[in-house]
C-alpha cells in the first residue's frame, strides 16, 4: 500500500510533468508566433504586391474593354453591311451580265 512518502512522491513527479508540460506548450506558441511572422512577411513582401499587380492589370483590361451593348450594336451592324455588300454584289454580278 502507499504511504504519504509515496503520494507525495507521485504529487511531486505529476507536478513537474505539468511543469515541463507547459514549457514546451510556451516553446510551441513562440516557435508557431515566429512561424506566423515569417508568413506575414512573405505574404506582405512577395504575394500581396504580385495581387496588386494583377488587380490592377484586370482593371486595365475592364477599363479598355468596350461594353458589351456596344460590342453587340457592332455585332448588328455588321450583319446589316454584309447583307447590303452582298446585295450589292449580286447587283454588280447583274450588271456585268448585261
Amino acid at each position: 500500500m502507499l504511504d504519504k512518502q509515496d503520494l507525495q512522491a507521485i504529487k511531486d513527479l505529476i507536478a513537474d510533468s505539468e511543469s515541463r508540460t507547459h514549457a514546451e506548450i510556451g516553446t510551441v506558441r513562440a516557435e508557431i508566433n515566429a512561424a506566423e511572422d515569417r508568413w506575414m512577411a512573405f505574404y506582405e513582401s512577395a504575394i500581396q504586391p504580385q495581387l496588386q499587380l494583377l488587380a490592377e492589370g484586370q482593371q486595365t483590361i475592364l477599363e479598355t474593354l468596350a461594353p458589351k451593348s456596344r460590342v453587340e450594336a457592332l455585332e448588328d451592324e455588321v450583319v446589316f453591311l454584309k447583307t447590303v455588300v452582298r446585295t450589292l454584289a449580286q447587283d454588280v454580278a447583274e450588271l456585268k451580265k448585261a
